[in-house]
């Protein structure tokens, strides 16, 4: 019985991490500061410049709480971007 479970649940291939914002800053030498604290722990995070010129960082979703805890943020310091959930089945 387990076989014709596993079987087609090993079949899918499962989606990349996607990459949250962990963190918001003003200059550009504060986050090179923060990124080299996320990548001295093995956190491959990326940054990212928006429109107004504040630099995002971003890493994978599975360590979002570790990065901000690295980084001296809770969660209620930081505004959470909303992420995509998957699509639901119906009844």
């Amino acid at each position: 019985m387990f076989r014709r479970i596993r079987g087609p649940m090993r079949r899918q291939e499962r989606e990349p991490d996607p990459l949250v914002k962990v963190a918001g800053v003003s200059t550009h030498q504060e986050a090179e500061r923060c990124l080299e604290t996320l990548r001295s722990r093995g956190i491959e995070a990326e940054l990212r410049q928006d429109a107004l010129g504040a630099y995002d960082l971003w890493a994978p979703a599975s360590v979002e709480a570790l990065a901000r805890f690295l980084l001296g943020l809770s969660g209620r310091s930081v505004i959470r971007v909303p992420r995509p959930k998957g699509e639901e089945k119906g009844p």
